[in-house]
């Protein structure tokens, strides 16, 4: 018997029934809606490379203010912008006058369509589509003639948009894809060229405005012009239209009103900002997919750096120095704060789109510093060590100083401060293999391409070429107190997690040098904090003549370059704030004699450090616990012995400084009765006086006879003493061991002659030369002596009056 319901179950079976109807159309309807969205994936998916169009590459400052901009590909202003960075404002007045039944449809408002239709008919034409914000998205995704067939299409579009995104992506897919008036696509875009403005600060004015144009972007584009005159009476009347629906559905106050419709309307196109030019293309290039770059530049450094570099430069073009380069750099975290890489990128005569802040180029004396800085921290010298400024010979290779002249010698930190050619090279000598190319190496130097050999000696004199950006990281080792770190130039590479991200079309993006270029010591502490202290002082020959005083010049570390043939000037500077590069030169290669880095260079690095040390807001280097003083012989630059009269002190590092006792004073035991020179052999049982005698290095005491210098002279040794004299012998200066002379044809021998070249000490009075066994010469040690050469293998021996010899092997072939 079949089931009934009994009469009092009657309201029970009536809602269950609905229940089941209700069930049934909920789950018909979730199946057509499935069905549809496969069917709309298959046959007709959503095109989303037509939703993110390529966009525009923005290159900011650090601050978010805008470096320079590049339109996309189909030459199109188009800066996509997340939902959040819309105006509150540009958002409440879209969706008011647009669609303010957004948030609550599927895509489609039938009520919208037919009150379209129905003022369509009554007017005779089309004079509204009834679209949502979403159906626009649907049309601005894929343009098409307005047809009813089109008009069905979005509708498909819309409802698979509804399904696919949510109602905050789709308004960001609006807000980016609406036409603003020629070029300009999306309210970001229309924001900065309009207003000269971020679309978070629109005002409720602006925000109207821009929430009208899409309608009719080529009739209300701010700068178009009626007559040659601004259209402004139609953007007037088309913003006050939205400003009236706003207040009329109560979302805004009668006084905001009032406020709003009094704002001002533009009638120019703004440009977009361009600064740093050069830097935002190489940015640009080396992160490609990124439309939104934060560089580490600031922009207030960086047209201070831009305003000086101009300034400076105006008169130096009366000379032929037509350009220049800056980059500033944050000592601490080495990010770039300030790159200029020309005077004016749009003067073609100079060629001013060149990269002068990343164009390889001859540095000069700009890296004697670290010549000095290795020898230091390798024990070689400190700073009152006294090196030898005299002629030399490296195989040929003939160096001179920048003024021609010799000093015989001189201390370190005088050599280094009037930037002496000779000891510079002597030291880079001595440093061996392990020595300045290395070094240059692992500080990121990248363009010493060839191999050592390649460069040289030469090296230290600029006998290459490096860029300024990489020569001031350079000198922040230095200022970093002996770390090196990769320089910087977007805000994204300090992350520790080593991922940059850039508001990109891809979420991250890794540099491809973040996981090459690691921090590391290359310097002690003490190293270059004495190095630091060298590079300070303020009585130097590098000070421009135009700082006649330091009265107001700020406590730098400083150093200038000029490189040969007077093609380039360099100046690099820092403190524990900033470090600061600065080349002055022809990007044509051109020298010109004004062209000096004490003189051109300088004076803008010196001007800048006083420009920004109001915003400097760190004390000077504090001395390290390793760095010691103490007392040395003002002569040799040695520790104190009991024959040294006078002392100067000096800043070293115990435990690593040379600690070698000063052995140029020696107190020498001469005979009372004959005057002659005794050793401690000789004298015993012989009345004789204890005398202080300066005894110079051989190389030293040569070139002081040799230019007329009064040395002490050492009385000869007591002739009947049984032991063979000690100290230094004759060191052989040329020709130099294992070295080739080749003979040239069709020139006389005359003219080919070797010279024979050494230096002794100052207790020999006679030197004796020997080629193969066989006396050449014997006399005086100021006399030059020359040997004609001839084909073979010859060794040459030098031999004083005290039986010290050296000798040397060359070929001639």
């Amino acid at each position: 018997m079949p089931w009934r319901f009994k009469s009092g179950n009657t309201k029970k079976y009536v809602a269950f029934r609905a229940g089941l109807y209700l069930g049934f159309c909920v789950l018909s309807f979730s199946v057509l809606i499935i069905l549809f969205m496969i069917i709309g994936k298959i046959f007709f998916p959503i095109p989303m490379y037509r939703l993110k169009p390529m966009p525009s590459v923005i290159v900011f400052d650090r601050n978010g203010k805008i470096l320079r901009g590049f339109t996309a590909p189909d030459q199109m202003w188009r800066i996509p912008a997340d939902i959040d960075d819309v105006s509150p404002n540009l958002k409440m007045a879209v969706i008011n006058y647009e669609d303010k039944w957004f948030r609550y449809h599927f895509g489609v408002n039938p009520i919208s369509i037919l009150r379209a239709l129905i003022t369509n008919i009554k007017a005779g034409e089309i004079v509204c589509g009834g679209s949502t914000i979403t159906m626009q998205v649907a049309r601005m995704m894929e343009p098409k003639p307005r047809t009813i067939k089109s008009k069905l299409i979005e509708m498909i579009r819309a409802f698979q948009l509804e399904l696919s995104f949510s109602k905050d992506e789709i308004l960001s897919f609006y807000f980016n894809l609406a036409p603003y008036g020629g070029n300009i696509v999306g309210s970001a875009s229309a924001s900065y060229f309009y207003f000269n403005k971020d679309q978070k600060n629109l005002s409720l004015g602006e925000s109207a405005l821009l929430a009208v144009i899409p309608n009719s972007p080529t009739i209300l584009r701010p700068d178009r012009t009626i007559n040659n005159k601004p259209n402004t009476h139609l953007l007037i009347k088309a913003r006050d239209k939205v400003l009236r629906r706003l207040l009329e559905n109560h979302k805004i106050s009668q006084q905001e009103y009032d406020e709003a419709i009094n704002e001002p309307i533009p009638t120019e196109r703004f440009s977009l900002p361009f600064h740093a030019p050069q830097l935002a293309l190489k940015l640009k290039d080396m992160y490609p997919g990124v439309n939104k770059i934060m560089s580490t530049i600031d922009i207030n450094i960086q047209m201070l750096a831009r305003d000086t570099l101009r300034r400076r430069l105006d008169p130096l073009k009366s000379h032929g120095i037509t350009n220049g380069a800056v980059v500033v750099m944050d000592t601490e975290t080495h990010e770039v704060l300030a790159m200029v890489s020309s005077v004016d990128f749009f003067d073609n005569s100079s060629e001013g789109q060149v990269n002068g802040a990343m164009s390889p180029r001859s540095p000069g004396s700009a890296l004697k510093p670290f010549v000095y800085a290795l020898a230091i921290d390798r024990g070689i010298i400190s700073p009152q060590s006294i090196l030898s400024d005299v002629p030399v010979d490296y195989s040929g290779y003939k160096p001179e100083n920048y003024d021609e002249k010799y000093r015989g010698f001189i201390s370190a930190k005088e050599a280094l401060r009037h930037s002496l050619n000779i000891p510079a090279i002597n030291l880079s000598a001595k440093l061996g293999e392990d020595g300045l190319y290395e070094f240059l190496k692992n500080a990121g130097i990248t363009t010493l391409t060839e191999p050592k050999e390649h460069y040289g000696l030469s090296l230290v004199l600029g006998g290459c070429e490096v860029t300024l950006l990489e020569l001031t990281n350079l000198y922040a080792v230095l200022a970093d107190m002996g770390r090196f770190s990769p320089y910087k130039l977007t805000i994204g590479e300090t992350k520790r997690d080593n991922k940059l991200r850039l508001f990109v079309r891809s979420d991250e993006v890794v540099p491809p040098h973040l996981d090459k270029n690691i921090s590391r010591r290359l310097l002690r502490e003490g190293t270059a904090y004495i190095l630091t202290e060298m590079l300070t002082e303020v009585d130097r020959p590098d000070l421009p003549t135009c700082w006649e005083s330091a009265v107001n010049l700020p406590k730098v570390a400083w150093k200038t370059g000029t490189s040969y043939g007077h093609k380039d000037a360099w100046s690099i500077g820092y403190t524990p704030q900033f470090t600061i590069g600065v080349w002055v030169g022809n990007f044509n290669g051109v020298g010109v004699p004004a062209l000096v880095g004490s003189e051109s260079a300088a004076p803008i690095l010196f001007d800048l450090f006083n420009a920004l040390s109001a915003r400097s807001n760190k004390q000077w280097y504090v001395q390290p616990s390793d760095v010691k003083e103490r007392e040395v012989c003002s002569l040799s630059g040695m520790c104190m012995s009991p024959n040294c009269p006078h002392s100067k002190t000096e800043l070293y590092i115990p435990g690593v400084s040379p600690y070698q006792e000063c052995n140029m004073h020696r107190a020498i035991a001469i005979d009372k009765e004959t005057g002659l020179r005794l050793c401690s052999n000789c004298r015993i049982g012989r009345d004789y006086e204890m005398k202080t005698f300066v005894i110079w290095p051989p190389e030293i005491a040569t070139w002081l006879e040799q230019n007329g210098v009064v040395v002490d002279k050492l009385p000869p040794h007591f002739p009947e003493c049984p032991v063979v004299a000690s100290g230094e012998g004759p060191v052989i200066r040329s020709p130099s061991d294992n070295s080739e002379y080749i003979i040239r044809e069709g020139v006389d021998l005359e003219y080919q002659k070797i010279l024979l070249s050494a230096s002794i000490s100052n207790d020999s009075r006679s030197l004796y030369w020997f080629l193969n066994s066989k006396m050449i010469f014997n006399g005086s040690p100021a006399e030059k002596v020359f040997i004609t050469p001839t084909v073979g293998k010859h060794v040459v021996m030098c031999m004083d009056d005290e039986g010290r010899a050296a000798k040397v092997t060359f070929i001639v072939r």
